[in-house]
């Protein structure tokens, strides 16, 4: 297992955990959704270099890990820049 699998492995553990606790959690807000996408689009640009490296898959399949894992971080970078500073919601339970 080459270095940048070890990487990928360990943002996919992030990833999931990221995941888990937005699912989980009774007070999440923007913030929170924005960080998780974050780390889901850095897992995919690992996988991505993981690819790369590894010669795993077509160049059109690295074309769309790589404009999918760039939509997601920039995604997630956008709503945390914007939503940083909004009150959370109140909690309706």
């Amino acid at each position: 297992m080459t270095p940048v699998a070890i990487l990928a492995a360990f943002c996919a553990t992030m990833a999931a955990i990221a995941v888990w606790r937005l699912a989980t959690d009774d007070r999440r807000d923007r913030v929170d959704v924005g960080s998780a996408l974050t780390v889901v689009g850095i897992t995919v640009l690992a996988v991505l270099w993981t690819a790369l490296e590894e010669g795993w898959l077509t160049a059109a399949g690295r074309g769309t890990l790589g404009v999918v894992g760039a939509c997601l971080v920039g995604a997630g970078i956008v709503m945390m820049v914007r939503y940083w500073d909004d009150p959370p919601e109140p909690n309706c339970s």
